[in-house]
């Protein structure tokens, strides 16, 4: 990733990864407020998971680059970064991202209630497993 400037290295710096995880356990509560009938409501549920994924890559000393496919980086980082028992909550992640993407730019009303909120549940807790796991503990919501 380094090699295709999708992402650069960068200090760790706590702060950083504390703002990014205070703004992501924010998130899904905003998201539960608006309800599932409004879309905007996946959006922000998905930014939850953006901004913990971030603080992954800030907590290792990486960030995406600027431009085109920060979003995509980050998914691409967590992949390789956090394995197989985060697999289906980053299948969603970049299922989510690709939609949100769709609603911000192309077309509105593309996703059902339920699909709101499904997402909304799996960003809080894909948000309480980083914070977990950026802390050091073994008690990151898997077993094993």
């Amino acid at each position: 990733m380094l090699r295709d400037k999708k992402i650069r290295r960068e200090s760790a710096v706590r702060h950083q990864v504390a703002a990014q995880l205070v703004a992501a356990r924010r998130d899904p509560d905003t998201a539960r407020r608006l309800g599932p009938e409004e879309e905007w409501a996946y959006t922000i549920a998905y930014n939850a998971m953006l901004l913990a994924g971030r603080a992954v890559m800030f907590s290792e000393g990486y960030r995406p680059t600027t431009g085109e496919g920060g979003h995509a980086a980050v998914v691409e980082f967590l992949r390789i970064r956090l394995g197989a028992r985060f697999q289906p909550a980053i299948d969603l992640m970049d299922r989510m991202r690709r939609q949100r993407h769709r609603i911000v730019y192309e077309t509105a009303g593309s996703v059902s209630p339920s699909q709101i909120a499904e997402a909304v549940g799996i960003a809080e807790d894909f948000v309480t497993k980083v914070e977990a796991l950026l802390r050091g503990s073994s008690d990151d919501g898997t077993n094993g």
